[in-house]
């Protein structure tokens, strides 16, 4: 049985909806991989380049591309890279090693106000 705790705060409940949200961005896709090897085939899964346990990087539209399971599996495997350019990697690199809370602070946000700026960039990508 899976048992979902209960989203108790603000940062919480926005947190939950783009982890319900981004998903949806598969929808109309073709798979990127696929694409860069002149095929055709269409999106099943997002994957996030960056590993989705970074705060910042989860729900960044930057960090998350299209493909199908094939291929999403091949990645995970280590059997294909993902088809990105070095300069895109190397900035997503660089996003990752920055402090999501002195990004935070920086900007003078809270992180329910972050998720809630990724979830309304997720809202606007979805094409469904």
């Amino acid at each position: 049985m899976n048992y979902k705790r209960p989203a108790e705060t603000l940062e919480q409940k926005i947190y939950d909806k783009c982890d319900k949200t981004y998903p949806q961005l598969r929808h109309g896709r073709c798979c990127m991989a696929c694409l860069s090897a002149w095929r055709v085939k269409p999106a099943d899964h997002i994957h996030h380049i960056i590993h989705r346990g970074n705060p910042m990087l989860r729900f960044e539209i930057l960090n998350l591309i299209p493909l199908c399971a094939e291929c999403h599996q091949k990645i995970h495997e280590g059997k294909l890279t993902e088809p990105i350019s070095e300069q895109h990697r190397e900035w997503l690199v660089r996003q990752s090693n920055k402090s999501f809370k002195g990004i935070l602070i920086a900007r003078g946000i809270t992180k329910a106000e972050y998720y809630q700026e990724q979830y309304e960039k997720l809202k606007q990508l979805i094409l469904i």
